[in-house]
């Protein structure tokens, strides 16, 4: 009997291990299979990181070196171009106390500088102007000069190198040479007033610190005698005699309404 027990009991125990070893066995593969499953998934994820690496470096190589106009503080200009003048200039009569009008249209050469302080995509600054009108039109003798000094609010853009933009400005204006250019307008005569202007345009970074570009803008001119303003001169203002009446005639003598036109190109520094 105990020879017999002895035998089960060996008969379980190799049963045991044999099936033991047979779950070992069948485990086997799939742990190789899920090792090399998750080693698959560490190398695809390795290589996404790399070439997420890889893409932002060429991107960094590719904006290495290229202009960052949204960087600068301060930028001045210089350009150069022509103007087109259409102006009305009122004409006193003293004998009949009565005002003309002046036709004049005129084209000529314009130049003007520049300068101002950037904050991202605005920009603020002063730019003075001058043109040069010739004396061909009807009624004029010589030429004559127009200069504005402006304040200057300006909207932009980036898009690469390339920079669109929007300004809007106004402020003083005067005419030099007036009196002569005209027949019946007195020497000496001193007129100056307020101009508005808006003008879009392009400029192109060839550095950070160099561009060029190109403009366009409109302008409406309100110019009248010194001491007198545009808006005295457009108040209705009543006389009692007739020196009264040839004074307030004065007043409007020389005084001019008008609008321009101009195209410009011109050469930024940036810093």
């Amino acid at each position: 009997m105990r020879t017999n027990a002895h035998a089960l009991l060996g008969a379980r125990a190799v049963a045991s291990m044999m099936a033991a070893a047979s779950l070992l066995l069948a485990s086997s593969p799939a742990s190789a299979r899920g090792r090399a499953e998750q080693g698959e998934v560490q190398e695809g994820g390795a290589e996404r990181v790399e070439k997420k690496e890889d893409r932002a470096e060429q991107r960094d190589a590719s904006t290495k070196g290229e202009p960052q106009p949204k960087r600068e503080i301060v930028w001045m200009k210089a350009e150069a171009g022509f103007e087109s003048l259409h102006l009305r200039t009122f004409k006193a009569d003293i004998d009949t106390v009565s005002l003309g009008i002046l036709p004049a249209n005129a084209v000529g050469p314009t130049v003007g500088v520049g300068v101002g302080v950037r904050f991202v995509f605005v920009t603020l600054g002063v730019r003075g102007r001058f043109s040069s009108f010739g004396g061909d039109a009807p009624g004029q003798r010589e030429g004559f000069q127009l200069w504005t000094l402006n304040a200057e609010l300006g909207l932009r853009a980036p898009v690469g190198r390339f920079e669109p933009y929007v300004t809007l400005a106004g402020g003083y204006a005067t005419f030099g040479g007036l009196s002569t250019a005209f027949d019946g307008l007195r020497r000496g005569l001193d007129v100056n007033g307020v101009n508005t202007r808006l003008a879009i345009g392009v400029d192109y970074y060839l550095t950070q610190n160099i561009s060029v570009g190109a403009s366009l803008g409109g302008e409406l001119l309100f110019i009248t005698r010194h001491g007198t303003s545009v808006r005295d001169l457009a108040t209705p203002r009543e006389v009692d005699t007739l020196n009264q009446a040839k004074a307030r005639v004065l007043e409007a003598n020389g005084s001019n309404v008008g609008a321009a036109w101009s195209g410009t190109a011109g050469l930024g520094v940036h810093f």
